[in-house]
């Protein structure tokens, strides 16, 4: 099954170039915009990352990527390495103590230093409904 972002991205891109319904297109064009979709999605996917230092450090949550040693394999802790998270910066404090990051949930984990995540990029925005994700109401 292809990606649902890939597919949605080759059918816009195909309405630009020719006026016929998607099922009318030869599945060689087809497959052609598909691959014209997924080289630009990766591509804006990997320039979505950005470094710590241009994180938001007003509570703002964004999503995050720990790096692969931030904890020796044996840690009890060493599941924090390569993990993507919901993280959120807590700010600094009246005597210019970094309150640090911390995982965006009513439970979790703070403190977590710049220097334990490989970069960020802001969370997507929601669907605007359930209808919008196409999912079947209960």
């Amino acid at each position: 099954m292809t990606d649902p972002r890939i597919e949605a991205a080759a059918r816009a891109i195909g309405k630009i170039d020719w006026p016929v319904d998607w099922d009318e297109l030869y599945p060689d064009i087809q497959d052609d915009l598909r691959n014209y979709a997924r080289a630009a999605i990766e591509a804006a996917d990997a320039a979505a990352w950005r470094p710590m230092a241009s994180a938001p450090r007003d509570r703002t949550e964004i999503l995050a990527k720990t790096r692969p040693d931030v904890f020796p394999e044996t840690h009890n802790r060493a599941g924090w390495n390569n993990r993507s998270v919901v993280i959120r910066h807590e700010g600094i404090v009246n005597d210019d103590f970094d309150m640090g990051w911390s995982v965006a949930a009513p439970v979790g984990y703070g403190g977590m230093p710049d220097d334990w995540f490989v970069g960020w990029q802001p969370l997507p925005a929601p669907p605007a409904s359930i209808d919008a994700l196409g999912a079947v109401k209960v």
